[in-house]
């Protein structure tokens, strides 16, 4: 007798929990993301049904973006490239071990693929929907293709890429764009 009245007990503190969870946790409370590579369009949804639709710029020839459903795995306001001599991208929302992710850019060109496969987003739209997403949490839905590039497999982005080697104190963070060649003269010590 003791065991039942023990297991009506238990019923009974499992259904007052779920009643609990599903009055205080409204369903499909996350952001809803789907991102059109053909497009080059991502739209947002939140939970109580704001809409935006916003340019992005994904993954070029060679980097595809790539198709498929995906969670949020991390998030970082002000994050900088590892693998890119340090560029900036702030608001990021990283869906893949990959390192790729959603993230703001200053860079021009938005409505064409021209990333190493990131999706990119002006500052101002990356900063909203970073907000959205620390708010809410969100499904991210990739779509479409880019044109003329290799389909990417799920397995690929959920590959974990190989580390780069780490920069010794010497090293220069950012890549000079031209450097000067050294001077040698003909001329022996003659600088003409």
């Amino acid at each position: 007798m003791v065991r039942s009245g023990m297991a009506s007990v238990l019923r009974l503190f499992a259904t007052l929990a779920a009643v609990v969870l599903l009055t205080t946790l409204p369903a499909g409370a996350a952001v809803r993301i789907r991102i059109d590579l053909a497009a080059q369009r991502l739209e947002a949804v939140t939970p109580q049904g704001e809409t935006v639709t916003w340019k992005i710029s994904s993954g070029r020839r060679g980097y595809e973006t790539p198709t498929g459903h995906y969670g949020v795995m991390r998030m970082e306001a002000d994050h900088h490239s590892d693998e890119y001599e340090q560029a900036p991208m702030p608001y990021s929302i990283f869906f893949s071990p990959r390192g790729l992710a959603i993230h703001g850019s200053y860079e021009r060109g938005l409505g064409r693929p021209l990333s190493h496969g990131c999706v990119r987003l002006a500052v101002p739209n990356a900063r909203q929907l970073y907000e959205w997403v620390e708010k809410h949490g969100a499904t991210i839905e990739i779509t479409g293709g880019a044109g003329g590039g290799r389909a990417i497999a799920r397995e690929e982005v959920d590959r974990p890429r190989a580390a780069r080697p780490q920069r010794s104190a010497q090293q220069p963070m950012y890549r000079p764009a031209y450097q000067e060649p050294a001077y040698q003269s003909y001329f022996g010590d003659f600088p003409f």
